[in-house]
């Protein structure tokens, strides 16, 4: 009976020993792979490093101008194919290596501090001009090249996840579709559709480092099959008469479904969320976009939050005089708007600035026109403050609160606490966080769910993305400043607005914007770009509510911004050129932009 025991005993041992063994040897095998994909992945990133630094030291003044174009547009290529890696690994030195050639105001140090950009559309800009400053060139270059030769000295991937991949590739999908194909980051040499077969290239060998990752290798095939497909729709293409609607919803839409299939294949578990939602398949969705992430709170959306907000939302009780709610000057069977020039307030006289749409606000970094709230949150306390809005104070908006039976009732079934400031706030900046339904007539389409978008519409889509650069400062999809992928800093523009709808000899408006809050010269009426959606039904237009018509807002821009119409400012951040577009191409942009207009929404 021992020995048969024993013997039981001895093959169990024997058992767990080759259970052991074989746990190791796989645990051994994952980490021999892992470490091969970061070796290979690390050689395809220094290779293309190198590359780039090769093309920036023959930038040179022995050579024409022509040459050195040239050695840009090499060198700028072989940057693009680390783009998925190098924004995603190290955001801000590629931030550094590829921002807009405008000057930076520190304004949390010293609001006259002015750090003025480098990188290289600074060189692309310089590379341009008629009289070339070759010394700025090569200071820029030498810049260029120290950054390089930095990151190649310094770089290193042991710690990367899988989940990091798909992260890297699903953000430069986007940001191929909102600055990459938009003209963003070559706005001169409009070099921006090759870039993007660049970058779409980059993706493909980081991929191809990837492949005995896959369980299924069809998907791994049909990857390259469909990013092919999309570096050929790109190839030989005009920047102006390129068709961007088509690209993005039959080639970056494929491709983030597939890149959700990859991440299904490599079982990859996200540890958290982020703004822009993991395994999208189309990023004119609502579904793109996790709402939560968008508020300091982190709290997940509920529909009791969400309903709280909206009762708090058409409460006249908010306001000192239970004069305004919010719904006063954001109704909406006008997009959230009110449909007048300046709003009234509380004491019957007006406020300073045009009211503007809540639609998409949640998706956006900063809030006012002038930026000076970074959340819906902090918006709605300045609200609550402003002696023509609420001129209230919170914590006696809070105490009437809590002299509601009604209220307590629901705060405290919603949050299961007492009413505070905190969830107050937060109750009503849900809701409006909610009101990004992406359901136009222009997101059914890209979606598939729809199949009727006229040729004048995707014209208009096209132009906007392309020769009439509107898609410069509104980036898609939500088109708003908020610069994806990353959604976290609002753009400020200085465009010029006149006081008067006159077309010459136009004075600019005497609101100084965001110059007002920290004396920032080159700050002087900057204003926070705000989306285009629902663009259609938010007359009138720009902060003072100047223009009444969309054809009167294009003009504007079409002519070249306040410099177009006679203003004189040394700030103005628009490109003063005109677009030169015809009325045939402004009528088919008023008619894309008619297509972002969202299904009515309901006060009931």
């Amino acid at each position: 009976m021992n020995l048969i025991c024993n013997a039981k005993k001895g093959a169990l041992l024997l058992s767990f020993f080759f259970l052991f063994v074989a746990c190791k040897q796989e645990k051994n095998n994952t980490n021999y792979q892992s470490i091969k994909y970061i070796s290979s992945l690390e050689t395809f990133y220094k290779n293309n490093l190198e590359n780039c630094l090769h093309y920036c030291k023959l930038i040179d003044s022995s050579v024409s101008k022509k040459e050195n174009i040239k050695n840009y547009k090499n060198a700028k290529l072989a940057f693009k194919k680390t783009e998925a890696i190098m924004s995603f690994f190290n955001a801000s030195l590629y931030k550094s290596l590829n921002r807009p050639n405008l000057p930076i105001v520190d304004e949390d140090d010293n609001a006259e501090k002015i750090i003025y950009p480098t990188g290289f559309q600074v060189v692309e800009e310089l590379l341009s001009e008629d009289d070339l400053d070759i010394t700025a060139i090569i200071q820029n270059r030498d810049n260029i090249s120290n950054i390089l030769k930095l990151e190649l000295n310094n770089c290193s991937f042991k710690k990367i996840k899988d989940y990091h991949i798909i992260w890297a590739i699903q953000d430069n999908y986007l940001r191929i579709v909102s600055l990459g194909i938009s003209g963003f980051d070559s706005p001169v040499l409009l070099q921006s559709l090759p870039e993007t077969i660049a970058s779409l290239e980059g993706v493909k060998e980081l991929l191809t480092s990837y492949e005995l990752k896959f369980s299924n290798s069809e998907i791994y095939k049909n990857q390259l099959s469909e990013l092919n497909k999309a570096i050929a729709s790109l190839q030989n293409q005009d920047f102006n008469k390129f068709d961007r609607y088509n690209f993005i919803k039959h080639h970056i839409n494929p491709l983030l479904t597939l890149l959700k299939e990859t991440s299904l294949d490599w079982k990859v578990s996200f540890p958290f969320d982020r703004k822009f939602a993991n395994n999208t398949t189309n990023l004119f969705s609502k579904e793109a976009f996790n709402l939560h992430q968008f508020s300091p709170r982190y709290q997940k959306v509920t529909n009791n939050v969400v309903e709280l907000g909206k009762e708090l939302f058409n409460d006249s009780q908010l306001s000192s005089n239970n004069s305004l709610s919010c719904f006063s000057c954001h109704q909406p069977d006008k997009a959230f708007t009110d449909g007048q020039q300046f709003s009234t307030a509380n004491n019957g006289a007006f406020v300073k600035r045009n009211s503007p749409t809540l639609l998409y606000s949640g998706l956006q970094a900063a809030q006012f026109y002038d930026a000076r709230a970074a959340s819906l949150e902090n918006q709605i306390l300045g609200v609550i403050k402003d002696k023509k809005e609420f001129h209230n104070n919170i914590d006696s908006l809070v105490l009437n609160l809590q002299n509601s039976l009604n209220y307590r009732e629901k705060f405290k079934k919603v949050f299961n606490q007492e009413i505070n400031s905190q969830n107050f706030r937060h109750a009503i900046a849900t809701y409006v966080r909610t009101l990004s339904n992406f359901d136009s007539k222009f997101d059914k389409n890209m979606a598939g769910k729809e199949n009727n978008l006229s040729q004048e519409e995707i014209n208009g889509f096209n132009l906007f993305m392309g020769k009439a650069k509107c898609a410069t400062c509104h980036f898609a999809p939500v088109f708003n400043g908020t610069v994806p992928p990353l959604y976290n800093e609002s753009e400020l523009e200085v465009l010029g607005i006149p006081n008067e709808a006159i077309w010459e000899k136009a004075i600019v408006d005497d609101d100084l914007g965001r110059y007002d809050l920290f004396k920032a010269k080159k700050k002087k009426h900057a204003f926070k770009t705000p989306t285009v959606r629902n663009s259609n039904q938010t007359a009138p237009y720009m902060h003072n509510g100047i223009y009444n018509t969309l054809e009167d807002v294009i003009k504007f821009y079409n002519v070249g911004g306040g410099v177009g119409i006679g203003i004189e400012l040394e700030n103005q951040t628009l490109p003063t050129d005109s677009l030169n577009l015809t009325e045939r191409e402004t009528k088919n942009i008023i008619a894309f932009l008619k297509s972002l207009d969202d299904e009515p929404y309901s006060n009931n």
